[in-house]
């Protein structure tokens, strides 16, 4: 009997899901179930790049050698928005959502069955974990929202998603995945499908074990366990400890940031970075807020995003390449970058917000 597309498609998608369930149970770790889901885009051809055209640098301050910021050039990444498959259903689909890249729906017909995710659930709400075909690290992983639902947050009047919600999930997530690193970008804060709720998760490289932000000077506050950066780019917040300890610390310190802020709100929208220590099982969540209107940077071709806020920059154009290759970037030029898109924690008066008009 003949099958149709989307009929082949759950097949596969059942099939791989069993395996890839089994593995999960196998192994004890939604991590090992990840790199095989890895494995299996890959040889079926939608994981086309192999990273092997990134070129990573270390910039180092001129006066602090233990002060340092990265870059990758990462030619791939400059196509991400122009999506990796077909732009228009063919004949018996449907597209939903003007056609969003991480709706089920649609995948099936975009990427002509070679994407297929896994579903998991995490404290009770359902994702699909979709690899990314432009990568920015190993086994980068897109855990979007089985439904379409904004990445908004609840402080902007068209926001949907909680706080709470989007904390104890992301953390959730990381505890379940040691030796990766995961974000949630609001939106004009480096989110690139701000219709549709998700995370980003990647595997760190061998050679690369930390990031700047993770070895930058805090200073901790007694009361609240509440670490801030001393001597980084951008203004950001850290938590450390057990789970449960972290996401309740963050909520009450987001929630009186966000307070302290009322009158300038609607603004502002924020990083989240998250990651599990391996050997201890202990959380740092970190949280970097962003002003709407300073999502670039005229220095850099690229939105600045979770990554960016860690430390690492994304370059993707030729001239960026250049500039890498010919020893015309340094350490002053991408404070430049950060310079750009700082935001402070707290917003006494407009003049330290970008204009809207």
């Amino acid at each position: 009997m003949y099958l149709t597309l989307a009929e082949n498609y759950e097949i596969s998608w059942a099939e791989l899901n069993a395996h890839l369930n089994k593995y999960e149970e196998l192994h004890g770790s939604l991590s090992a179930a990840l790199l095989e889901l890895e494995v299996h885009q890959k040889r079926a051809g939608f994981i086309k790049d192999d990273l092997s055209e990134i070129t990573r640098i270390n910039y180092v301050h001129p006066d602090h050698p233990f002060r340092y910021l990265q870059v990758q050039h990462n030619p791939s990444r400059a196509r991400r928005f122009e999506g990796a498959g077909i732009q228009l259903p063919p004949e018996g689909a449907t597209s939903v959502n003007n056609g969003c890249f991480l709706c089920r729906e649609n995948i099936h017909w975009q990427q002509q069955g070679k994407e297929v995710g896994y579903e998991i659930d995490v404290l009770g709400h359902g994702y699909f974990a979709w690899m990314n075909p432009f990568p920015l690290l190993p086994s980068h992983v897109v855990i979007a929202s089985q439904e379409h639902v904004s990445q908004e947050w609840e402080y902007h009047p068209s926001g949907t998603l909680s706080l709470e919600q989007l904390l104890y999930n992301l953390v959730d997530l990381a505890r379940r995945l040691p030796g990766f690193f995961g974000f949630y970008n609001g939106i004009e804060a480096g989110a690139s499908i701000p219709g549709h709720m998700h995370y980003q998760f990647l595997r760190r490289p061998e050679e690369n074990i930390h990031f700047p932000l993770e070895q930058a000077e805090r200073d901790f506050t007694q009361f609240d366990n509440t670490g801030i950066m001393r001597n980084y780019p951008l203004a950001v917040a850290v938590w450390q400890g057990k789970p449960e300890e972290v996401v309740a610390h963050a909520i009450d310190w987001v929630r009186f940031w966000a307070r302290h802020n009322a009158a300038h709100i609607e603004q502002l929208t924020a990083n989240f970075i998250t990651s599990t220590d391996p050997e201890t099982g202990e959380i740092s969540l970190y949280f970097a807020p962003r002003d709407r209107k300073r999502s670039k940077s005229k220095y850099m071709s690229g939105m600045v995003g979770g990554l960016e806020v860690m430390g690492e920059l994304v370059f993707s154009s030729e001239d960026e390449r250049k500039a890498m290759e010919e020893g015309r970037t340094n350490y002053e030029d991408l404070l430049k970058i950060y310079e750009d898109v700082y935001t402070p924690f707290f917003i006494d008066s407009p003049s330290q917000l970008v204009s809207q008009t």
